[in-house]
């Protein structure tokens, strides 16, 4: 009896993944391009950070985005159906201001990592800029030498003080700026969101663009 050895061969198979697509301490990032490599599928992430995508077993997801780093994952048999993937910003200054004007981190979340004040706010009421941030942001505690605190410690001392970064250039002091000139303020609260702006970024980030002059009625 002639004994012909069986030879099973199996097509590579077909799984659908979940995901949400997340920053800044899990914030959901919304409008992330994700494509497989293998199964050439692509979608984008919604307005809650979640997507699915079909793909194939030992295939690679992509994820870009125009202020983050591009990501990829591989997705491994072992791989659960549900992943959550972490983005993190191309390093530049400019680009937490980026994600939040143009809606990749939602209104409803920011205050998880950042708060931010714009055009609803009369700046023009208020005397000076500390005056803005003390009525607009309780959290913040302000020393008389302009040193702003975010977390609250029981003291104020340089060491505890945020950065300010005005029109994506770090400043030593605000108090040159007449509030009539402030276009929006954001406050990094957390040092994984502020950690772009470097070592000195680890107590927080003022973050304040002013009015340009195209700008002013």
């Amino acid at each position: 009896m002639l004994l012909i050895p069986f030879v099973t061969v199996s097509a590579q198979g077909t799984r659908v993944v979940y995901g949400q697509t997340q920053t800044l301490n899990d914030l959901p990032v919304s409008g992330i391009s994700i494509s497989a490599k293998k199964s050439k599928a692509k979608t984008l992430s919604d307005s809650l950070g979640n997507f699915t995508i079909v793909c194939q077993e030992n295939d690679r997801l992509k994820f870009k985005a125009r202020v983050f780093k591009d990501k990829s994952v591989k997705i491994k048999p072992k791989t659960p159906d549900t992943i959550n993937v972490g983005l993190n910003f191309i390093n530049s200054e400019r680009n937490v201001d980026v994600a939040i004007g143009y809606g990749y981190i939602k209104e409803k979340h920011r205050t998880q990592a950042i708060q931010y004040i714009g055009n609803s706010v009369d700046y023009s009421s208020y005397t000076d800029i500390y005056e803005v941030l003390r009525n607009n942001f309780p959290n913040l505690q302000i020393s008389r030498d302009g040193c702003v605190v975010i977390r609250g410690p029981s003291s104020i001392n340089t060491d505890n003080c945020a950065i300010f970064v005005v029109d994506g250039f770090k400043a030593d002091k605000i108090d040159y700026i007449a509030p009539a000139f402030i276009k929006d303020i954001s406050v990094l609260k957390d040092a994984s969101s502020a950690a772009i702006y470097g070592c000195e970024s680890t107590n927080g980030v003022i973050l304040i663009n002013l009015i340009k002059g195209k700008e002013i009625n």
